[in-house]
């Protein structure tokens, strides 16, 4: 009677498990999603299912709506711990998902990536060019959480990144171009050995007519605080940016001269004059930055300055507010104004 039980018992539980593997296949989008977890408990209560399942969740998850994808990517990485042996299918499954055409799917995807992969250096070098390619994506959400995943990685792979860093510099899609930017400021504030390699590229981005203009000139200002000579040739674009109509375009110039010039006051010397010019006109939301970049040149060079202390001084007690004349004053000391 006992063995009639439990063979009642076992039927029972394969008779659900088969009902659970038709509708993963067949049924709605909830209970596919419902079948899914319902198949990860029963693969953990029965081994003798576990291939099964695991062929099951393995063989459909490409063509599955987004709600039952998301569901067998949970409980892939669930089955990580239990089957060690087959880690490598399921990462590859569910890096594959990447190109889902459910941007909920691969906005979940790019954010659970890098935690899957940035302790295994392998790992992190097969992600790394799949993210690369999410950067051109329709979806904004996505982008900017592909941008975020990159951040977290490139430094610790920067071989593996640069090609494909300046790939992403020269697309034709602005935005890739923008996000490629971000991260080579990133990447120049904690590899810029690295970095520099890319300085023609920042450089070059300069000359764009977008939104990568203010983000190349703050990457150019980043790369040009370790290694001026690299962007040398950029010092005519930020100059001729100083008078951009855009002022946030002014300012990251301003920021970029000044971080340039605090190391070598030399490579930026044609501008002194254009960002002295700029404390004249009442363009208040950028003289903070200029009085710093006349600050960080004249404390290298004093020479290049000591013809601008006048108007320095003038910013000392006329002003449009207290942060600009606590900036001249330091600027001014800074130059040898006083």
């Amino acid at each position: 009677m006992e063995e009639w039980r439990e063979g009642s018992a076992d039927r029972g539980f394969d008779s659900q498990v088969e009902k659970h593997l038709t509708t993963l296949k067949s049924g709605s989008e909830q209970a596919r999603a419902a079948a899914v977890k319902a198949l990860l408990v029963q693969v953990q209560a029965a081994e003798r299912w576990r291939e099964p399942i695991v062929k099951a969740l393995l063989g459909t998850l490409p063509e599955q709506p987004a709600q039952p994808q998301l569901a067998i990517i949970e409980a892939l990485q669930v089955l990580r711990e239990l089957m060690p042996e087959r880690q490598d299918d399921f990462f590859e499954a569910i890096q594959a998902t990447l190109d889902s055409p459910h941007r909920e799917v691969r906005l979940h995807v790019v954010k659970l990536w890098t935690g899957l992969s940035i302790n295994s250096d392998r790992r992190r070098d097969e992600t790394i060019p799949d993210l690369f390619e999410l950067l051109d994506d329709d979806d904004k959400d996505v982008r900017y959480a592909t941008q975020d995943a990159l951040g977290r990685v490139l430094h610790k792979a920067p071989a593996q990144a640069l090609p494909k860093l300046r790939d992403a510099l020269k697309h034709r899609d602005w935005r890739v171009r923008y996000h490629a930017i971000v991260l080579l400021t990133a990447l120049a504030g904690k590899q810029p050995q690295a970095a520099i390699k890319l300085a023609p590229a920042a450089v070059a981005a300069l000359k764009s007519r977008d939104r990568v203009q203010e983000r190349a000139a703050e990457c150019v200002g980043v790369l040009g605080r370790h290694s001026p000579q690299a962007v040398a040739p950029a010092v005519p674009s930020l100059i001729r940016g100083l008078k951009s109509n855009s002022s946030e375009l002014r300012k990251a110039c301003a920021t970029a001269l000044g971080r340039i010039g605090n190391r070598d006051a030399l490579v930026v010397m044609q501008a002194v004059p254009h960002l002295a010019r700029a404390l004249e006109n009442d363009d208040w939301y950028i003289h903070v930055e200029v009085l710093k970049a006349l600050g960080y040149i004249g404390a290298n060079k004093p020479a290049l300055v000591k013809p601008h202390l006048a108007i320095i001084r003038s910013r000392t007690t006329r002003a449009a507010d207290r942060n600009i004349t606590q900036t001249a004053k330091w600027a001014l000391r800074k130059a040898g104004g006083s």
